[in-house]
């Protein structure tokens, strides 16, 4: 035998390695049918999907209800304050002339002290 690798023994190694890798490789997917190529499918169990989808329709329709109340709320909101500026108005009316009657009062206590009319 001479020390130099011939291309055909290289050629006959690789042949014998394949031929080993492949029956390997065949023999781990007989015990592991999971790994083959094709044949994993991630099924959901059909209750779990039910409950998804029931859990997503209950959330949609909290989210739009939510919505829904936020805008009417607003809304409502609106209209309150609409009406308290309006009483506000009334109300500081109210103060004014009741300040300006008070004051109409004091003048006229203080013109007839100031005048000296005794009793």
């Amino acid at each position: 035998m001479s020390s130099e690798r011939s291309p055909a023994n290289a050629a006959q190694t690789r042949a014998i390695a394949e031929q080993v890798a492949e029956t390997a490789i065949a023999k781990f997917a007989e015990k592991h049918p999971e790994v083959r190529r094709g044949t994993v499918v991630a099924e959901i169990p059909p209750p779990l999907k039910w409950a998804a989808i029931i859990a997503s329709s209950v959330i949609t329709v909290s989210a739009s209800a939510g919505l829904l109340w936020l805008v009417s709320s607003v809304s409502e909101m609106n209209l309150t304050l609409a009406r308290m500026d309006e009483r506000m108005v009334g109300y500081m009316e109210n103060q004014e002339r009741t300040a300006a009657a008070l004051e109409a009062r004091v003048q006229r206590l203080e013109g007839y002290h100031r005048s000296g009319v005794s009793r």
